[in-house]
């Protein structure tokens, strides 16, 4: 798993560090600091989501073989 989605972890790491930077304290719509924490996070889930179907297609491949 690690060597094929490698990318995709490290992408994660990074946008959970991004999201993990992001002031809590003083939220505003209008701060490009909060939309840069909004895409992190769907960055994120997009490529938990990535990782979970190409782990289940090698699965899927693995047991028809």
């Amino acid at each position: 798993m690690i060597k094929r989605n490698f990318s995709m972890i490290l992408v994660i790491i990074a946008m959970i560090l991004n999201i993990l930077n992001f002031g809590y304290s003083n939220i505003s719509i209008e701060s490009f600091d909060f939309w840069l924490s909004f895409c992190a996070t769907i960055v994120l889930i997009g490529a938990i989501v990535k990782i979970i179907i190409n782990e289940n297609k090698e699965k899927k491949k693995s047991i028809s073989d």
